[in-house]
């Protein structure tokens, strides 16, 4: 079951929860998705009004949206095709946490 949000609703999960706001990034694509994530790897989506799940087209633009929400951080999760190639596990893909 895929949980979902609404971008307003990601301050509220990562203040009242051990969850961090998280954008997805698959290596050679220019689409990012945008969420928060849980200490378990429990990604939960963030969606547009209209349920939609928003694609990004940088994480910069990503960055821009959180910080509307008063936001000042984030990780930043890169996937890459070798990894499901070689069989990583998703704790293995590259993490990394900005500070904007």
């Amino acid at each position: 079951m895929e949980v979902t949000m609404q971008l307003s609703e990601i301050k509220l999960a990562i203040s009242q929860q051990t969850k961090h706001p998280t954008i997805i990034s698959y290596a050679d694509s220019n689409h990012y998705l945008l969420g928060v994530e849980d200490l378990r790897g429990n990604f939960y989506s963030v969606r547009n009004k209209a349920g939609k799940q928003l694609s990004l087209h940088s994480i910069k633009q990503a960055e821009v949206l959180l910080k509307q929400q008063g936001i000042h951080y984030a990780m930043i999760e890169i996937q890459t095709a070798y990894d499901e190639m070689i069989g990583n596990s998703s704790a293995s893909h590259y993490h990394y946490r900005v500070e904007f």
